[in-house]
């Protein structure tokens, strides 16, 4: 399959859930119920108002991060050195959400605290951003092995050599 297919296979797919999602009617507590002490301020109710929309959730992250993965493996020429690092940190993303929308689907009234956090809680900001910072780590740190390799700037300098001689030729 050629790489811009699976891409806007990949966007179409997002648009779909996204619509889906926006068509759905909400759940009564979908954005929060008045607390009981304090009227003024809502709160986000037990987990039962996420039945039926977790799925659809975690479709919608989980083909962003898909094409998130795909379109920055796509940027490193096959052949290039530990191009499965990309791969394999994308596995590990998708993992971590997938237990993020597995804890979150559970609620949080009875879920452990990790430093102070509840387990869904933790699990993306100890979990999510990290691993999405591997991506930037990655691409900081490889970039001269596997995007814009020196031969690579060799050849874009002949390129460009070639053709502004051509252009001053007048052909």
């Amino acid at each position: 399959m050629k790489s811009y297919v699976f891409v806007f296979i990949l966007i179409l797919g997002i648009l779909i859930t996204l619509a889906i999602g926006l068509l759905v009617d909400p759940s009564e507590a979908a954005s929060g119920v008045v607390h009981p002490d304090f009227g003024t301020m809502s709160q986000g109710g037990d987990a039962g108002r996420h039945e039926g929309r977790l799925v659809g959730g975690w479709l919608y992250g989980s083909l962003q991060i898909g094409l998130f993965v795909f379109l920055i493996g796509l940027c490193v020429p096959s052949g290039r050195p530990r191009r499965w690092l990309i791969g394999a940190s994308g596995v590990l993303y998708l993992a971590v959400y997938l237990g993020l929308i597995l804890s979150y689907g559970k609620g949080v009234e009875d879920a452990p605290l990790i430093l102070g956090f509840p387990l869904p809680t933790a699990l993306l900001v100890f979990g999510m951003w990290p691993v999405s910072a591997v991506f930037a780590i990655l691409y900081a740190t490889q970039y001269a092995k596997w995007i814009y390799t020196p031969e690579d700037a060799k050849r874009f300098q002949a390129i460009k050599e070639r053709y502004q001689g051509s252009a001053e030729d007048g052909s």
